[in-house]
């Protein structure tokens, strides 16, 4: 684990939670491409606590192409209807990387839904 990393972490979840700024949740949703596991996890867990807060961090993400196999799955953590048209369209990606999450994602955004995927 890289601490000063996993502190930036804490602090832009901090942040944006008490305030909605939407810079540090900006930095949150970045931090779904860490190289560190850990910090990647710890991101997309503190995203996930946002719930439907954390969709325009996570939209931008997938705009942006930032960090997007993990983006996907903490957008199926979140779950609801909504997203399931969001994910659907990376399930033809020729990334296999992000075809696989993008069926996770899916999965457990149905399951949250009550429909199936």
């Amino acid at each position: 684990m890289k601490w000063g990393e996993a502190v930036g972490v804490l602090l832009a979840w901090g942040l944006w939670r008490a305030t909605g700024a939407a810079r540090p949740g900006a930095g949150l949703a970045r931090a779904l491409g860490s190289g560190d596991e850990t910090n990647r996890t710890l991101a997309g867990m503190l995203l996930v606590r946002g719930g439907q807060r954390a969709l325009p961090l996570l939209r931008g993400n997938l705009q942006a192409g930032l960090a997007v196999p993990m983006t996907l799955r903490v957008l199926g953590d979140i779950g609801g209807a909504e997203v399931l048209r969001e994910i659907e369209p990376y399930r033809r990606s020729t990334d296999v990387a992000v075809s696989r999450a993008a069926a996770d994602a899916l999965r457990a955004a149905a399951h949250s839904a009550g429909t199936m995927a």
